[in-house]
């Protein structure tokens, strides 16, 4: 049994880890694949299609675009070939110099973002000629394979429609000679991107003329060191976060300033390399006494807001897994001898004291590990990962211990930090550790790859790469299957509720999943007020399957049991949407039927349907709909008599059904 919402991620640690590359996309949200798009909520049929939608925010994009050196190269393209690619590192701003690209060379209303279901080839489009629309441009994050494979299938069909398509692809480790109509991406200077986007922001937040802002955006330059942090950003949406920040609190002094920059990604960078990398002039006589400290203030960091004695625990272990790389003696744990303070260094030192109260009074526990800024969690791992290239295994194998000797909060946090670590080498953090995680035998351990995942994915950085994994999930083992459905039940959804519904259909004809909760615990996350109708009436299909139908009657249960989020309403939602009439009334009896017939489901149905009709009872606004619900129930041969019997043995009605439910069951009968 799986409690509904146990598995969903934290969308806090999004800003934690993630910092200005999470823009508040949550898995569950509007926004969940790529920045501003939209989920589709219907049901597109028993195959999962690629979908286009128009990008409504092309022209904001291109009021604040900052050229980059790919942009003649990409017009010069564009003017002779219908397809062309387009090749950087992710969070190089290379998505938007495609956008800007195809506006230009189209219109900025007429670019189209192009979504592949999981395991769909990109030639799968040209089945879809019709979607393509004349004159318009169109991108396409491509997960994997050649892309000049792609160009060439494609080609025809955006040349019949005077179409362009530009694919995105991730640039390889290593350069190499590009194909004729591949452009090659670099990030736009950090400075002019900050420039552009805080003009922009001054201008339509305090209607400032184009000059004033200009003029206003050079006196931030012109403060000490601001430009010289600029110069320091991973990529452009660093630059774009800094201008926001300031563009909030306009007009800001130096002492304001100051504070901004703290916690912009940059100076966040700078404080956690002092954390984790002692004064050189520092002398000591305790052994390993700076390693000791760099591991302590690593778990530390993986485990902010958690208890410190995970700290202590997980400190250890790390520094084993190093002294085992090191081919060490064994030296055993070294009690005594290092109190917090010391462990945690002058940097981190402050946050321990100021957060023993104010944290512990919310998490019941002694002591916790609290760092102020929450997204200096994230830079502290960046910087473990990056500046000591030489123990990036002994990381891995760290959290590996982690999640399969943890317990569940060893397993999140470890989830969570190798989420990060995916965003950084997602191929071999995933061949070292999270493939292996999503196949183990273990389904707590699969669940951490599942959550793993979820969290990588918030960003919307590694989407197209995080889905192209979920496909190879499902078609794997029933271990990684299982692991796939975990990952919808944490939170994952694809842009199509169709695709994700194929997907649980297909692990649902894996036998091992008979007994799981997963399925319909996945089904209970993708529910949505807008996709009730298209669910329930997937759910009814799943009934004429023997190997689906159990967890359709399951996620039937879970999603009967919820309560309605509006504040004052303790309705069922699901009842609430049929009085509504926003459920077919025929497709919900179906499932319901199934429920209530279930063997390994039914005991638990009963009270849910219990509560419907007692709703009911006390609401006459309910009675019609609920009434015509029943005597669709009934309808079938033998559940008249099943219903009556055991709807007498729940709490709400031992004492004998309302009249008006024997005359509606009596009616279906004749």
């Amino acid at each position: 049994m799986i409690r509904p919402g146990s598995l969903r991620i934290d969308k806090q640690v999004g800003e934690e880890l993630f910092g200005a590359l999470y823009s508040g996309i949550e898995t569950r949200g509007p926004a969940t694949f790529g920045d501003h798009n939209t989920i589709v909520n219907h049901i597109a049929g028993r195959t999962p299609t690629p979908t286009i939608w128009e990008l409504p925010y092309v022209a904001e994009l291109m009021d604040v675009y900052v050229d980059s050196d790919a942009d003649k190269e990409l017009k010069d393209l564009l003017a002779v070939r219908s397809t062309g690619c387009v090749t950087g590192m992710r969070n190089s701003g290379r998505f938007t110099t495609a956008c800007v690209a195809l506006g230009r060379r189209h219109a900025p209303n007429s670019v189209h973002e192009i979504t592949l279901p999981t395991g769909t080839p990109p030639e799968a489009l040209v089945g879809q000629a019709d979607d393509v629309h004349e004159g318009c441009g169109y991108v396409l994050r491509l997960p994997g394979g050649d892309p000049v494979d792609a160009m060439r299938k494609l080609a025809g069909l955006f040349r019949r429609k005077s179409a362009s398509l530009l694919l995105i692809k991730d640039e390889e480790p290593h350069e190499r000679e590009l194909h004729g109509a591949e452009v090659r991406h670099r990030p736009p200077d950090p400075v002019a991107v900050f420039r552009k986007h805080l003009e922009g922001r001054l201008r339509k937040r305090f209607d400032l003329p184009p000059s004033k802002a200009a003029d206003e955006v050079d006196s931030y330059l012109e403060r000490d060191g601001l430009r010289a942090e600029l110069k320091k950003v991973h990529g452009p949406k660093e630059s774009v976060a800094i201008a926001q920040a300031i563009g909030e609190k306009h007009p800001v002094d130096d002492t304001a300033l100051q504070v901004i920059m703290a916690r912009a990604q940059p100076r966040r960078r700078l404080r956690a390399r002092k954390i984790l990398l002692p004064p050189q002039d520092r002398s000591t006589s305790r052994r390993r006494a700076e390693q000791h400290e760099r591991a302590f203030r690593i778990a530390y960091a993986v485990f902010r807001l958690r208890p410190l004695h995970y700290v202590f625990e997980a400190a250890s272990w790390l520094l084993e897994e190093i002294d085992e790389a090191a081919l060490r003696p064994e030296w055993g744990r070294m009690a005594l001898q290092h109190p917090v303070q010391e462990l945690l260094g002058d940097e981190l030192k402050k946050d321990w004291a100021e957060g023993r109260d104010a944290a512990n009074a919310m998490l019941g526990a002694s002591r916790v590990a609290w760092i102020r800024d929450g997204g200096m969690r994230g830079a502290i791992l960046d910087v473990a990962w990056h500046d000591f290239d030489s123990t990036r295994k002994s990381l891995l194998q760290w959290l590996d211990r982690l999640v399969r000797k943890g317990d569940e909060v060893m397993k999140r946090a470890a989830a969570e930090t190798a989420a990060l670590l995916a965003h950084h080498d997602f191929d071999r953090v995933h061949a070292e550790l999270i493939d292996g995680w999503a196949a183990a035998p273990s389904p707590r351990v699969r669940q951490a790859a599942a959550w793993t995942e979820a969290i990588a994915d918030l960003t919307g950085n590694v989407g197209h790469l995080v889905r192209a994994k979920l496909s190879q999930w499902c078609s794997g083992t029933n271990f990684t299957r299982d692991t796939a459905a975990r990952l919808y039940a944490s939170g994952l959804q694809q842009p199509v509720l169709a695709w994700s519904m194929a997907d649980l259909r297909r692990i649902a004809q894996d036998r091992m999943q008979r007994r799981s909760h997963a399925v319909a615990e996945a089904v209970n996350q993708l529910y949505g007020h807008p996709r009730a109708k298209s669910l329930v009436a997937e759910l009814a299909t799943w009934t004429s399957d023997d190997r689906a139908r159990p967890h359709a009657a399951r996620a039937l249960v879970a999603l009967a049991a919820r309560s309605s989020p509006d504040v004052g309403d303790s309705r069922p939602e699901l009842l609430v949407r049929l009085a509504d009439g926003e459920v077919a009334t025929a497709d919900l009896a179906v499932v319901w039927r199934a429920a209530l017939i279930e063997p390994d489901v039914s005991t638990s149905a009963w009270p849910v349907l219990s509560d419907w009709l007692r709703q009911a009872d006390v609401d006459v606004g309910l009675r019609k709909d609920v009434a015509s619900l029943l005597r669709a129930v009934v309808a079938r041969r033998g559940m008249h008599r099943r219903v009556e019997f055991f709807l007498r043995r729940t709490a709400d009605f031992k004492d004998g059904l309302p009249e008006w439910t024997r005359l509606e069951m009596r009616s279906s009968d004749e």
